[in-house]
């Protein structure tokens, strides 16, 4: 990509243009992209490895845990295969996730375009660039690496309202969105936020957001389950 190699002033001006005007008044389609098709779990991540800017804008917010390439071969262009990184309890990365959860009908649903819009592309605007070897810059949370942490980002309109109305000569209902100001936040702990939308209790779905999203300490823990479906054991010895 020519956001990971060069400047371009074209790119750059439409994506302040989208970012300024559209991504904060209208929705934001969900793109086509192998990456991002099934996101079932409802959770999404964008990792980029360095910056192109100096001083850094973002500052590297997590560690890789591993990568497993199976889960995005399309990105990789290998079958299958894993990358297992050096646990040293050092951020090396830009990590960003958001959340839309399991209600499909939610307005953080609705808006996942526009948070995908600002974990992205927005965010090369500061520099970050370059995914991590074998993953996508951005995709659904499964094809993304096991990481350490990741900044929390909620897209939402607090003001937005759905008018629901019933055609009786063909007894079906019909429902409009009238969209509002559509904000972003910073929603703290993306395993906390996750948990949350998900009414608070700990479900499969947000057991595995946490199994994603593991925590300072929580990589060697993560890496020897992996490691032990494949029959595999784990040694952090040498790391600090």
């Amino acid at each position: 990509s020519v956001w990971n190699y060069a400047n371009s002033n074209d790119d750059t001006a439409t994506i302040e243009r989208v970012a300024s005007t559209v991504a904060t008044s209208r929705l934001l389609a969900w793109p086509d992209h192998h990456a991002l098709e099934h996101c079932d779990i409802g959770a999404a991540m964008c990792c980029s490895a360095v910056s192109r800017t100096d001083p850094v804008a973002n500052d590297p917010n997590a560690e890789v845990c591993y990568v497993d390439i199976k889960a995005s071969k399309r990105t990789a262009r290998v079958r299958d295969g894993y990358s297992i990184y050096t646990q040293d309890q050092a951020n090396d990365v830009y990590c960003e996730a958001f959340a839309w959860g399991t209600d499909g009908g939610s307005i953080q649903s609705a808006l996942k375009g526009n948070a995908l819009f600002q974990a992205g592309f927005a965010n090369m605007l500061d520099g970050s660039v370059e995914q991590i070897p074998g993953a996508p810059l951005c995709g659904c949370l499964d094809r993304m690496p096991v990481v350490t942490n990741a900044k929390c980002t909620q897209v939402t309109s607090t003001d937005s309202t759905v008018n629901v109305t019933f055609n009786k000569s063909l007894g079906v209902f019909d429902s409009s969105l009238d969209l509002g100001t559509i904000s972003t936040s910073d929603c703290g702990n993306i395993v906390d936020h996750y948990k949350a939308l998900e009414g608070g209790e700990d479900t499969p779905e947000s057991l595995y957001v946490a199994g994603r999203v593991v925590g300072a300490t929580g990589c060697a823990e993560a890496t020897t389950s992996f490691l032990s479906s494949k029959g595999l054991e784990f040694s952090a010895t040498g790391t600090d």
